[in-house]
């Protein structure tokens, strides 16, 4: 049996979430990042 139409959450009162390739893109530019901190901090230390 189908729950009645006003006890349904309507798609507009949902939170808007970015799509499964935008996560992975932000996942792997906040991996990025990290590694370029890494890098730099250890260019620092050899020079």
């Amino acid at each position: 049996m189908k729950p009645p139409e006003e006890l349904r959450p309507r798609k507009d009162d949902q939170p808007i979430r970015p799509s499964r390739l935008e996560e992975m893109r932000l996942l792997i530019e906040e991996y990025a990042a990290g590694l370029r901190e890494i890098i730099k901090k250890l260019l620092r230390k050899l020079n």
